[in-house]
């Protein structure tokens, strides 16, 4: 636990939990589960819905990879700072059509800012949930929430999918409450825990068929149809999102101003 630097040594402050929600519903079932979830831990809680923040397109132009400031003025930066604070972090937001809502793809977009808290971020706690309501209709949302949370660095114990689609849902439906005390014990002894029909390695529960066997689309790894791991995948562990950021995404920009001619010529002569 922390200590206040201003206070006691006696006075030890509440972990705090930060939430990243983004749907407009006041009271709806990502704002709920995360209010009982810190309630049951006993901890602080602090919200960030981004459905209410001001996320504007990344522009793709990669200087924050060579440690300069984003030209762009919105949220983004404050949210990345609050992330640096926080104890232990909540993933939660609704599913709509399949995927992930917009306003937490458009946070994701602008995660390559994210590289400079990397050290900062990397081993914090954090727990994804996927509230939705149709089990026929989770469709891969998940698994985008799960990229989000890597590319931080997270610490990601468990990755649950809740069944509850009205505002309140989440309190009403057995298995649903399971889940959540579930998710409560896991963040509070820093457990790692699978699901049935994830990837043993990330936790997605998306996968490709390559070759007659199944490969993760987010983690790469190789698995037998019952899930068990043929060859182990790095994509988006901590090494491997570090070495993409520092060396592979600045070799590509390096590689575009040397062939930026040739490809402008390229494109002239098709008259497109």
């Amino acid at each position: 636990m922390r200590i206040g630097k201003f206070k006691s040594l006696f006075c030890i402050e509440k972990l705090m939990i930060l939430s990243i929600i983004a749907t407009e519903r006041k009271r709806g079932n990502s704002v709920l589960a995360s209010k009982y979830i810190a309630k049951k831990l006993g901890e602080e809680l602090e919200i960030i819905n981004l459905a209410k923040k001001e996320i504007k397109p990344c522009k793709a132009c990669y200087q924050c990879l060579y440690g300069k400031d984003c030209k762009i003025e919105d949220d983004v930066e404050k949210i990345l700072q609050k992330i640096g604070v926080a104890d232990r972090v909540i993933i939660v937001s609704p599913v709509y059509w399949l995927s992930a809502v917009g306003k937490l793809k458009a946070f994701l977009d602008r995660c390559f800012m994210a590289i400079r808290y990397y050290e900062m971020f990397k081993g914090k706690r954090c727990i994804v949930l996927t509230p939705h309501g149709f089990d026929d209709l989770v469709g891969w949302a998940s698994a985008t929430h799960l990229v989000l949370a890597r590319i931080l660095g997270l610490d990601v114990l468990a990755n649950i999918e809740l069944r509850s689609a009205l505002p309140g849902e989440v309190f009403t439906d057995g298995e649903t409450i399971k889940k959540l005390d579930m998710a409560v014990n896991i963040l509070k002894k820093g457990e790692r825990v699978v699901m049935d029909s994830q990837c043993p390695v990330c936790m997605s529960a998306i996968f490709r068929v390559r070759n007659g066997k199944l490969e993760c689309p987010i983690c790469g790894t190789l698995l037998t149809q019952n899930l068990e791991v043929i060859e182990k995948g790095e994509r988006f562990s901590q090494k491997w999102v570090v070495e993409h950021f520092s060396v592979e995404l600045i070799e590509l920009k390096e590689r575009y101003r040397e062939i930026k001619e040739e490809l402008k010529k390229a494109v002239d002569e098709l008259g497109v």
